[in-house]
């Protein structure tokens, strides 16, 4: 299911870390869509579910300026959002089509004004020309970033890969994906992200990602579900879209 939200915001303004902003909508969404599905997705034994979440996202702005508190948009906003999961799917449209506003900490103002449901590709054959709509984030196990020129970049795509599919469908990717880039460009992201940011006592982290077009062979299914799902880390936090070229 793909999703995407027309919107604008009051004032013409969102912080400069918005994929936080559009990350709590969307939890609203889903909560205004079926309150009892948003408790078993977010929380667990009253402590919050920290189990991988089978949706990503991207962000599109018209129009912006980036100034000294926030970014200056005077077109729309257009957030396009990727799931497998009908529930989850089901849950996020009927609440957004409940919600009219959505304030951010009660400085900025989401105006929505449609929901539109998108008609999903499906990919074919084993071997696939992609685009980013949001930024890929690649980490080793260390957490460390990888770049995508690191001989390692296949490596780590992979592992992430299986343990997106493992989470969602109970088990992992059926042959080894094979990523070759071929315009893809480096792009920093500014975020704050409240615990982490806390703990290391900055208000804002630097996220590195990668945009573009790339190359992608492996099993037609596991490719399915990962233009789905979306590829690398942070995906539920507006990173990892994916579309056929």
């Amino acid at each position: 299911m793909r999703i995407r939200i027309v919107g604008r915001v009051k004032d013409g303004i969102i912080p400069i870390g918005y994929r936080m902003m559009i990350v709590s909508l969307l939890k609203k969404a889903i909560e205004k869509g079926d309150k009892e599905y948003f408790n078993k997705l977010y929380y667990y034994n009253e402590k919050k579910n920290k189990k991988i979440k089978s949706f990503c996202f991207g962000t599109y702005l018209q129009n912006f300026m980036f100034e000294e508190e926030g970014i200056k948009v005077d077109g729309k906003i257009n957030i396009t959002i990727s799931t497998p999961d009908y529930m989850l799917g089901v849950s996020m449209y009927n609440g957004l089509l409940k919600l009219s506003t959505y304030k951010y900490k009660d400085k900025y103002e989401f105006i929505k004004e449609k929901v539109i449901l998108e008609k999903e590709k499906i990919i074919s054959d084993e071997h696939v020309v992609l685009k980013t709509l949001s930024p890929i984030v690649m980490k080793d196990s260390e957490g460390k970033k990888v770049d995508i020129d690191s001989e390692n970049y296949e490596k780590e795509l992979n592992y992430i890969s299986n343990i997106i599919l493992e989470s969602y469908r109970g088990y992992g990717l059926k042959r080894k994906l094979v990523f070759i880039p071929v315009n893809m460009k480096k792009s920093v992201v500014k975020e704050e992200i409240a615990g982490f940011t806390k703990e290391i006592n900055k208000r804002y982290i630097y996220i590195n990602g990668y945009s573009g077009i790339f190359t992608m062979e492996g099993d037609v299914e596991d490719l399915n579900l990962l233009l789905q799902l979306g590829i690398g880390f942070r995906r539920s936090e507006g990173f990892g879209l994916i579309s056929l070229v």
